[in-house]
C-alpha cells in the first residue's frame, strides 16, 4: 500500500462529522446559557467540562473538513444566544438534560465508529465516545448523590433459567397477559425518561417563543409528548411498576427567550427524531403483542410533529443542507 495515498472521507464519515457539528454547536449554546445561571458547584463543574469537550470537538471537525476542502457548516453561533436573559431551567432540569444528551452522544459516537473507515476518523469518534461515556457517568453520579436519579424498576431473580413454552408469551389481546419482561420494562422506562425531559424543554420553549407559528408548533409538540407519557405511565401502573416523575416544575416562569427560534426548533426536532429511533427499538424488542399499538401511536405522533417541523424549518430558511452526492445528470447536461 502506498503510504502517501490520502484516503478521502466517505459519505458515512462526512455525515457523522456534519451531524455532530450541528449538534455540538447547538449544545454549546444551551450549555453556556445554563452554566451562567447554575448555582450548584458540582453541576457547574460538569457543565464546564461539557463545554470544554464540545469546543475541542468543533476544532477537530473543522480540521477534518478543511483538509478535505469541505465548507464548515454554519450550525449555531453566539447569534443564536440572547445575552443577559433570565434563567429558564432549574439546576435539576439542566442536569437531567445533560445526562440525556450524553446518552445520545454514547449511542451516536459508537454508531459513527462502526460506520467510519479511516483510522484517524475512527480514533476521533472512539475518543468522543469515551468522553461521552465519562460525561454520562459524571451526570448520573451527581443525580444519584442528590437523590434525583430514578432507577428502573427492580426485577427479582427467577428460580432457574427457562424457555418460552407456548404462544402465551406473546399474547396481549385475549386471556391473561404475562408480566412485562426486563427488556420491555427497560425500553419503556428509558423512553419515558427521554419523553419527560423532552416535554419539559419544549414547555420552556413554548413559554418564551415570540412567533405565534413557532409557539403553536411547540404547543402541538407538548401535547404529543404528554399523550405518550400518559400512555406509557398508564402501562406501567397497570403492571404495578413505578414511573419516573415529570419535570415541568423545573422550568422557571421566565417569558424572555435566551435562544433564537431557529435553535429551539432545531432542538425539538432532534428530540422528536431520536425518539422515533428509540421507540422503534422498543417495539422491535417487545414480543408482547399489546405493546405494538403503544409504540405505533408514539411513532406516528412523532412522525406528524416531524413533518410539521420540516415544513416550518424550510419555510423559515432554518434547515441547513448536508453535503449531497454529485448530480451526474446535471453534470452531463452542462455545456462542455
Amino acid at each position: 500500500m502506498n503510504s502517501n495515498h490520502e484516503t478521502k472521507l466517505t459519505s458515512a464519515e462526512i455525515a457523522a462529522l456534519w451531524t455532530q457539528y450541528l449538534n455540538e454547536t447547538a449544545g454549546l449554546c444551551f450549555h453556556k446559557h445554563m452554566v451562567e445561571h447554575l448555582e450548584d458547584k458540582e453541576i457547574i463543574d460538569v457543565f464546564e467540562y461539557a463545554i470544554s469537550l464540545g469546543t475541542q470537538h468543533l476544532e477537530k471537525i473543522k480540521e477534518f473538513f478543511l483538509n478535505e476542502g469541505f465548507p464548515i457548516p454554519i450550525g449555531f453561533t453566539n447569534h443564536d444566544m440572547i445575552p443577559n436573559t433570565p434563567r429558564l431551567f432549574s439546576d435539576v432540569l439542566c442536569l437531567h438534560f445533560l445526562n440525556i444528551m450524553s446518552i445520545h452522544g454514547c449511542h451516536g459516537y459508537s454508531g459513527a465508529v462502526t460506520t467510519s473507515s479511516r483510522h484517524d476518523v475512527r480514533e476521533y469518534f472512539t475518543s468522543c465516545n469515551a468522553s461521552s461515556v465519562e460525561l454520562c457517568n459524571l451526570t448520573k453520579n451527581i443525580l444519584m448523590e442528590k437523590g434525583l436519579y430514578y432507577r428502573p424498576p427492580v426485577v427479582y431473580p427467577p428460580e432457574k433459567p427457562d424457555f418460552v413454552k407456548d404462544e402465551s408469551f406473546i399474547a396481549g389481546w385475549l386471556g391473561e397477559k404475562r408480566p412485562l419482561s426486563c427488556i420491555e420494562i427497560t425500553d419503556i422506562y428509558f423512553n419515558l425518561k427521554k419523553s419527560i425531559m423532552a416535554k419539559a424543554v419544549t414547555v420552556a420553549f413554548c413559554q418564551v417563543a415570540q412567533s405565534k407559528k413557532v409557539r403553536d408548533f411547540f404547543l402541538d409538540a407538548v401535547k404529543t409528548k404528554d399523550s405518550h407519557i400518559k400512555m406509557f405511565i398508564d402501562l406501567l401502573n397497570k403492571e404495578n411498576l413505578p414511573a419516573p416523575p415529570i419535570l415541568e416544575a423545573e422550568v422557571t416562569d421566565s417569558i424572555t427567550s435566551p435562544f433564537s427560534e431557529k435553535l429551539m426548533m432545531f432542538q425539538v426536532g432532534f428530540l422528536f427524531s431520536t425518539a422515533m429511533v428509540y421507540y422503534g427499538t422498543g417495539w422491535a424488542s417487545a414480543p408482547r403483542r399489546d405493546l405494538t399499538p403503544h409504540y405505533m401511536m408514539a411513532i406516528s405522533g412523532d412522525v406528524k410533529i416531524g413533518n410539521d417541523w420540516m415544513d416550518m424549518m424550510i419555510d423559515n430558511g432554518w434547515l441547513e443542507q448536508p453535503p449531497l452526492a454529485e448530480d451526474r445528470r446535471e453534470l452531463a447536461m452542462k455545456e462542455k
